[in-house]
């Protein structure tokens, strides 16, 4: 019996192992795709950035996001009106918040379930906004925009 037939059949094991090497390598293009970013936006509520950034800033343990991460200058961030404000974040910063995020949602830590779901949220943003993202030839003035601002859904009316 070979290695393949071991994994076969020990209870769907090997598929599990197969779907986690899948999923691991599908993360790190999304960091490898964050670091390519030159320059991208996020819009969020001012209370939800200001937790960001603390709880990314705070990661500086010797390879957590924190040492990569960088806020930007307060002058630099768009206050849109309502607590609104819009980020602008380099690649490595977004790659670093994608890495916290993604930190946040694992069983190593003393993570809260907000904390949790802070993280899996931002998450999500993050690679919807990746998968609209191609290297660009340097005559792109468009940036990667994230947004963290769902909304209700208009009420349906009916005729």
């Amino acid at each position: 019996m070979g290695v393949l037939d071991w994994f076969r059949r020990d209870n769907g094991k090997y598929e599990q192992h197969l779907r986690n090497t899948a999923r691991k390598a599908r993360q790190q293009q999304d960091l490898v795709n964050a670091a390519g970013v030159g320059l991208a936006r996020l819009r969020c509520h001012k209370d939800t950035w200001a937790y960001l950034a603390d709880a990314v800033a705070g990661e500086r343990h010797s390879h957590g996001p924190g040492r990569v991460f960088r806020a930007p200058a307060a002058q630099d961030i768009s206050n849109e009106g309502n607590g609104m404000i819009v980020v602008p974040l380099s690649g490595s910063s977004l790659a670093a918040l994608l890495s916290f995020c993604r930190t946040s949602q694992g069983v190593i830590g003393n993570w809260s379930p907000l904390e949790q779901a802070i993280g899996q949220r931002t998450e999500a943003a993050i690679c919807a906004a990746l998968e609209r993202v191609e290297p660009a030839d340097g005559d792109h003035s468009d940036s990667a925009v994230i947004v963290l601002d769902d909304q209700p859904a208009p009420a349906k009316t009916s005729v």
